[in-house]
């Protein structure tokens, strides 16, 4: 007999995306120091082969940048379920922004599954709301 409710596994698949754009990871420049359940140093940059071709794009939105985005997160403890939610009560309380053209406030779910680095949640470029969501293997 065939389960019909079975749940379908699903593949993380790597990207770094604002609003409707994958900028891709460059992991050559990004950092990532992990100890434990504390984040030492989070700095995971764009694509800038990427970003230069979106930008050759004239609907491309962020077009006016002179550099790829970069979010960072440093000096957080993430608890014993290796998350945390970021927000406008606790933003201010920790090191972690979007720099993209000025460092952007975020409100954040971070957390750390297995070998993957997951961020989804919110960011603010040029004062608009953009879903931001990060999928990275460590």
């Amino acid at each position: 007999m065939t389960n019909l409710f079975k749940k379908k596994q699903t593949r993380i698949k790597e990207e770094f995306t604002i609003g409707d754009f994958n900028f891709l990871i460059d992991y050559e420049n990004s950092n990532v120091k992990i100890d434990g359940n504390k984040i030492v140093d989070l700095t995971i940059k764009a694509d800038e082969n990427v970003f230069d071709s979106l930008c050759e794009n004239n609907n491309f939105e962020f077009g006016y940048g002179l550099y790829p985005p970069e979010f960072y997160a440093r000096e957080i403890e993430l608890g014993g379920k290796n998350q945390i939610i970021i927000n406008e009560k606790n933003q201010y309380n920790y090191e972690t922004a979007l720099y993209f053209m000025e460092h952007n406030n975020v409100e954040i779910n971070l957390r750390i599954h297995g070998n993957w680095i997951l961020v989804t949640g919110w960011t603010y470029v040029n004062g608009k709301k953009y879903p931001i969501v990060i999928k990275m293997k460590k």
